[in-house]
């Protein structure tokens, strides 16, 4: 008994050392968000694996103070993006959001998606920053 738990312990270090059988998580991923329509606000969001979800923080400069901002992840790149969102985030408030979404960090890399901000709830139609998802 005792040199079985020996060699299970043997067998599970050597697979801690070599990442055998182990999932890897990707290191996050940063996104340049750039202006768009004059709005002069900018920033990152950083995407982040979490098992089969991602978590998305974004950061923008510029952003007006009391408005809350829709964002999105959308199909496409930031020069064209299907207007219908992938994935919505939590409201940009006071230049910052944060949400996990239900989709791996591989798919949005292998997928050609962008994340955009809208001036308001109101005005969804007018994009403030937009980034493009880079791929693995």
């Amino acid at each position: 008994m005792a040199r079985s738990v020996s060699l299970a312990l043997v067998l599970v270090g050597t697979m801690l050392g070599t990442g055998v059988g182990l999932a890897n998580a990707a290191g996050p991923v940063t996104v340049a968000l750039t202006p768009q329509n004059n709005s002069g606000e900018s920033g990152t969001a950083t995407l982040t694996e979490s098992g089969q979800k991602t978590k998305v923080t974004v950061a923008i400069t510029g952003a007006p103070a009391g408005v809350g901002q829709p964002l999105h992840v959308h199909k496409g790149t930031c020069a064209n993006l299907d207007p219908k969102p992938a994935y919505g985030l939590t409201t940009l408030t006071g230049g910052k959001s944060d949400t996990t979404i239900d989709v791996p960090l591989s798919q949005l890399q292998s997928g050609g998606f962008a994340i955009n901000g809208h001036k308001s709830a109101q005005d969804v139609k007018t994009y403030v920053f937009c980034g493009n998802i880079p791929g693995a």
